[in-house]
């Protein structure tokens, strides 16, 4: 599986939504569960998936699947 692949289906398993739902173009308006504690339940699923640690700039950032993907393409130099 390649960055995108993965990036979508721990978002679809952690907020327990069709991972054909999931795209870049998701954001938390489109998805109930992704709310402050959602942010951070996420945040912890992505770094274990991906062995990185996000910074508090970057999880600050977050406001799309589109925006996760490339900041994890950013940090692990990732393809996608």
């Amino acid at each position: 599986m390649n960055v995108n692949e993965r990036l979508r289906a721990v978002v679809a398993r952690i907020f327990r939504t069709p991972i054909e739902l999931i795209d870049d173009a998701t954001t938390p308006a489109a998805v109930a569960a992704w709310d402050s504690l959602g942010q951070m339940e996420l945040v912890i699923a992505l770094e274990q998936e991906f062995s990185i640690e996000f910074a508090l700039e970057d999880i600050m950032l977050i406001n799309s699947v589109g925006e996760i993907r490339s900041i994890l393409e950013r940090r692990n130099g990732a393809e996608g």
